[in-house]
C-alpha cells in the first residue's frame, strides 16, 4: 500500500525516503512549516518502550509532550522510517511497539531452498521457520516472530498475508482505486487493476473479492470478482472465511491420518472407568463431547469429584500432520450453524467424542473435596470411560427444577440435582474469594435453509449450564496448581488487573446512575457494584456491565502466570477441551510427561518454545473471536434489513464525535444514531463525560441512556445500522 510520506512513481518504484532527502523536519520545512520539535531516533524508542501495549501516534505524541500540528506529522515520519529500519513493529495498522517487546519482532517471509521458507529478521538475521509454527504463512507476509532457543524462529501471528484473498469495499480516494478491506484492522489498500479493467468490471462501492500483492515494502490488492451475494448462507460464510483468512477443507495427509487410527480401544495401562456412573451435559445441537463428569459421596462429608476429558493426545502426537494442523488452526471457529474445526471429523465427532454407551479413551482428573470444599487430593490418570447419559442443558434443568416430564434414569436425576447443589456451592465460594461473575446474554439467530435469519434466540447461564461451568472451573484450576507444584513450565490461562483510568470512568458512571456508595477500586468492592446491578433492569444492568468490563485486559495465554483476576485465581489453565483448543492438548501432553506416560517424555516445555506458542494461540483465539463476531454482524444486519422502519427499545452503548451507539436490546446489535440525525438540537461533544449536549435544551445524552430508536437505513456488507430516534 502506498502510504502518504511514502509515494511512488507511476512506475511503481518507490521514491527516495524523507530520511535520504533531509529528514523530515527539513521536508517539512520546504513546505513552508517552521516546527520547534527535531525527531529524535532514541526518544521516541525511549518514548515507545514505556507501553506493553500497541501506541497510536495521538498517544505517542501526547507521551512525548507535542502538541504542533507539523511535529505530530514529523512523529508520524519518524515511525515510518523506523519500522523500515526494523526497530518498530506496526501491529496493526497505526498501532506500534518497539521491535522485541516481550520477545517479538517483525519479520518477513522469504522463499528458501534448503528450508523451504524462512523468517528475515530486521538485523539480517536469517532463520528457517519451525515446521510446526508457520501459520500458513507465505512468501512475502509480514509476521511477528521469536527465537525458539533452538536456531528456529517461531511465528506468533501475521500481520499482512500476500497471495492470498480476501473482500472488501472498492472506493476512489482522490481519482485513486482503493480498497476498504472488511477487517478494518488492515488498513486501505491500492488497487493495482487497470482503470479500462476496473470501469468495464466493478463499480465504486461494490463489494468485491481480490488477491493481496506485495508492492515493495508494502502491499496492494488486485481485484478479482465481486463477491456473489445470491445466497446468504454462501455469501456470509464466504466473506468471514475471507476477511480473517480462516482454514478451509483439512489437507488429504491429515484426513488420511486421522481416518488410519484405529477404532478399538485397549484398557492396558488405563484405569478402566467403565463401570463408573459417568455422564456428559451439553448443548442440544452439539456433536463432539469433550468432557464428562462423575461424582462420589466421601464419608467426612465431602465428594469425589471426577471430570473426564477426551484423550486427544492419545491420537494427536507431537508433529505429526495432525498435530502440525491443528496447531495452524489453534482452535474450532463456531460460525452460526457452521463450524471450522480443529480437528477432522473422525476424530472431534467420532474417536475423540465421548458418547454416550460407546467405549472412549479419556484423561480424567479426580479432584478431593472435604466438607468444607478444600481441596485435599488432585489425581489425574489416563482412563477408559463408558458415559452412561447424554444429557442436554434443558433436560439437566429440567431434573434440578423437578419438572422433567420424560421418564429419566432416577439415580441419573438425583446424580444431576446432586452435581447441580455443589456446583452452586463452587459458584458461593468463588463469590467469597472475589470472583466477579458479569451479567451477559447472548444472542443468535435462527436461521432458514439460505441462511437468512428468521428469529432471535436468547442463551443466559442458568444452573445447568453452571453446573458443568463450575467443575470444569475446578478442574482447570486443580490442574494449574498440580502442574506448578510439580516445577512443570505450561500454558496459564491469565487476566490482568483492570485499568485504573478505565475504573474513574466507571465509577463516574455509576455515581451518574446513582450507585456511589462502593468502591469499584478495590475487587470486593467492585463485587457489590455488579451484585448491585443484578437487581437494576435488564438494560441499565447490560450496558453498565459492559463498561466494568472494558476496564480489563483480554484474558489470554501466558507462560507468565499472573492469575486470573476475573475468576480469582491464582493458578488457572485450560484443560478441559482438547477438541477445540490447542492449548488444552499442549496441558494435557505435560501432564501425561509428568505422570511418565510412555511416549510423552519428549513432550515440548522449553520456556522459550511455550512462550511462542502461548501468543500464537491467543493471536488464533482472538481471530476466532473477531471471525465469529463479525459473522454475527452479518445476520443482524439482515435481520434489521427486513425491519427497517421498525422501532426497538435500546440502550446507548457508546457517545462519539459522529453520533450515538444504540444496543438493541431485542438483537444485541449496536447501531449508530448519526449526529445529522439528532435534528431536535445542536450537540456538542464533551469528552470528559463522554455525553453529547444539546447546545439550546441543555439535553444530555450519553452511556445508559434508555431509547426507542427505528431502524432507517442497512449496510449488510459492512454490518452497519443507521438508527433514529423514533
Amino acid at each position: 500500500m502506498a502510504r502518504k510520506g511514502n509515494p511512488r512513481h507511476k512506475h511503481g518504484k518507490r521514491r527516495d525516503s524523507p530520511r535520504r532527502r533531509g529528514g523530515a523536519k527539513e521536508q517539512l520545512r520546504r513546505r513552508g512549516f517552521t516546527i520547534e520539535w527535531e525527531p529524535d531516533r532514541q526518544q521516541v524508542l525511549r518514548a515507545l518502550a514505556r507501553h506493553d501495549e500497541p501506541v497510536g501516534l495521538g498517544q505517542l505524541a501526547e507521551a512525548i509532550g507535542l502538541n504542533q500540528k507539523e511535529a505530530v506529522h514529523a512523529l508520524g515520519r519518524e515511525l515510518r522510517e523506523l519500522k523500515l529500519a526494523g526497530e518498530v513493529m506496526e501491529v496493526r495498522p497505526g498501532r506500534f511497539l518497539v521491535a522485541g517487546t516481550g520477545g517479538e519482532f517483525p519479520v518477513v517471509i522469504e522463499p528458501d531452498q534448503e528450508h523451504g521458507l524462512v523468517a528475515r529478521f530486521s538485523n539480517t538475521r536469517v532463520l528457517p521457520i519451525h515446521p510446526r509454527h508457520r501459520l500458513g504463512a507465505r512468501e512475502g507476509d509480514q509476521a511477528l516472530a521469536m527465537y525458539d532457543g533452538h536456531d528456529h524462529a517461531m511465528l506468533t501471528k501475521v500481520l499482512r498475508r500476500s497471495g492470498r484473498e480476501t473482500c472488501g469495499t472498492l472506493i476512489f480516494v482522490h481519482n485513486r482505486p482503493q480498497f476498504i478491506p472488511d477487517n478494518r484492522k488492515e488498513g486501505q489498500l491500492l488497487v493495482v487493476n487497470p482503470v479500462q479493467e476496473l470501469r468495464e468490471n466493478f463499480r465504486v462501492g461494490d463489494r468485491v473479492i481480490g488477491e493481496v500483492v506485495r508492492e515493495g515494502n508494502d502491499f496492494a490488492i488486485r481485484l478479482d470478482r465481486a463477491l456473489d451475494e445470491s445466497s446468504p448462507e454462501v455469501a456470509d460464510f464466504t466473506q468471514v472465511c475471507l476477511t480473517y483468512s480462516l482454514p478451509g477443507a483439512f489437507p488429504p495427509e491429515v484426513e488420511a491420518e486421522a481416518a488410519a487410527q484405529p477404532p478399538a480401544f485397549d484398557p492396558s495401562g488405563r484405569a478402566d472407568l467403565r463401570e463408573d456412573f459417568i455422564f456428559t451435559i451439553d448443548p442440544e445441537t452439539a456433536k463432539d463431547f469433550d468432557d464428562a463428569i462423575s461424582i462420589e459421596p466421601l464419608g467426612n462429608g465431602g465428594y469425589r469429584l471426577g471430570v473426564h476429558i477426551a484423550d486427544v493426545s492419545h491420537f494427536v502426537r507431537q508433529d505429526n500432520p495432525l498435530d502440525v494442523e491443528a496447531l495452524e488452526r489453534g482452535t474450532s471457529i463456531y460460525l452460526q450453524n457452521r463450524v471450522v474445526p480443529m480437528l477432522p471429523e473422525v476424530l472431534s465427532n467420532g474417536l475423540c467424542s465421548l458418547r454416550p454407551e460407546e467405549d472412549r479413551y479419556a484423561l480424567s482428573v479426580f479432584i478431593d473435596l472435604d466438607r468444607r470444599l478444600r481441596v485435599r487430593d488432585v489425581r489425574p490418570t489416563e482412563s477408559l470411560i463408558r458415559s452412561k447419559h447424554r444429557l442436554n442443558y434443558e433436560q439437566a434443568l429440567a431434573m434440578i427444577e423437578d419438572r422433567a416430564t420424560e421418564d429419566f434414569d432416577p439415580q441419573l436425576v438425583q446424580t444431576v440435582r446432586d452435581c447441580s447443589a455443589l456446583a452452586q456451592r463452587l459458584r458461593t465460594q468463588r463469590e467469597r474469594e472475589g470472583a466477579l461473575n458479569l451479567y451477559s446474554v447472548e444472542h443468535g439467530f435462527a436461521l432458514d435453509p439460505e441462511g437468512a435469519p428468521i428469529e432471535v434466540t436468547r442463551e443466559a447461564g442458568d444452573v445447568a449450564h453452571q453446573l458443568i461451568e463450575e467443575f470444569m472451573l475446578l478442574a482447570n484450576r486443580c490442574v494449574a496448581r498440580w502442574l506448578h507444584d510439580r516445577g512443570r513450565c505450561t500454558i496459564y490461562r491469565v487476566h490482568g488487573e483492570p485499568d485504573e483510568k478505565k475504573l474513574e470512568f466507571f465509577a463516574a458512571s455509576l455515581a451518574s446512575y446513582g450507585i456511589t456508595d462502593v468502591d469499584v477500586f478495590s475487587r470486593f468492592g467492585l463485587q457489590a457494584a455488579l451484585r448491585r446491578l443484578g437487581e437494576e433492569p435488564e438494560a441499565a444492568r447490560l450496558v453498565l456491565n459492559f463498561l466494568c468490563l472494558r476496564c480489563f485486559q483480554k484474558a489470554v495465554y501466558s507462560v507468565e502466570n499472573i492469575g486470573h483476576h476475573a475468576l480469582a485465581f491464582p493458578y488457572y489453565l485450560h484443560f478441559t477441551s482438547p477438541i477445540r483448543r490447542y492449548p488444552d492438548l499442549q496441558v494435557h501432553r505435560l501432564v501425561k510427561r509428568e505422570l511418565g506416560v510412555v511416549g510423552y517424555e519428549h513432550s515440548e516445555d522449553r520456556y522459550a518454545y511455550l512462550d511462542a506458542l502461548a501468543r500464537q494461540c491467543s493471536y488464533l483465539e482472538q481471530r476466532a473471536v473477531a471471525a465469529e463476531r463479525d459473522l454475527h454482524k452479518i445476520k443482524a444486519s439482515r435481520y434489521l434489513h427486513e425491519r427497517i422502519g421498525d422501532v426497538f427499545a435500546g440502550v446507548v452503548t457508546g457517545v462519539a464525535r459522529h453520533g450515538l451507539y444504540v444496543q438493541l436490546l431485542e438483537t444485541g446489535f449496536d447501531g449508530l444514531i448519526p449526529m445529522r440525525a439528532l435534528s431536535d438540537d445542536f450537540y456538542q461533544y464533551d469528552p470528559e463525560r463522554m455525553v453529547l449536549v444539546g447546545r439550546s435544551t441543555g439535553r444530555v445524552l450519553g452511556i445508559g441512556h434508555l431509547c426507542d430508536v427505528q431502524v432507517v437505513a442497512v449496510d449488510i456488507g459492512r454490518a452497519e445500522v443507521d438508527l433514529a430516534f423514533a
